[in-house]
């Protein structure tokens, strides 16, 4: 009686230990649910960052020797940003590839709009003045044109 006891006691316990959990099952979000999420969190982060641009624009407007790298980042980030908006509404796109690329572009754009608001610090201005004309001059050791006369 006591042997059976005990091998009753095992065998339910071993069964209570081998048994697992019942977990609630994952919950899967459709198509427009996932797009509605990424819209929610990627847009305003690009919004920023294009807000960011136009501010580093302008002050980079003066700087001859920015001006052409800066426009290939901003064509660079219009472009990433279309690319996006017409991906996360296509039908055949797969949206976990879409959500990684915007994950790394969006490092990528924090990184770049860093790295310009360093060189920018770096820069000085300069104001020339030619008759009535004047020019601001930035970089980073400003010379005035031929003719202009540093104010």
């Amino acid at each position: 009686m006591k042997t059976r006891n005990l091998l009753i006691a095992l065998v339910s316990t071993l069964l209570f230990i081998s048994t697992t959990a019942a977990y609630a099952e994952d919950v899967v979000l459709t198509r427009d649910e996932q797009i509605a999420e990424f819209q929610a969190k990627y847009d305003p982060l690009y919004d920023a960052q294009y807000a960011r641009l136009v501010v580093v624009r302008g002050k980079i407007l003066n700087d001859a020797s920015m001006l052409p790298s800066f426009k290939l980042v901003m064509a660079d980030f219009l472009g990433v940003r279309k690319f996006l908006d017409e991906s996360i509404v296509s039908p055949t796109s797969d949206l976990d590839s879409v959500i990684a690329y915007a994950d790394e572009e969006l490092g990528e754009f924090e990184n770049t709009l860093y790295l310009l608001q360093k060189q920018l610090a770096t820069h000085k201005t300069i104001t020339c003045i030619k008759g009535k004309t004047i020019k601001k001059v930035m970089a980073l050791k400003p010379v005035c044109p031929k003719g202009y006369k540093k104010k």
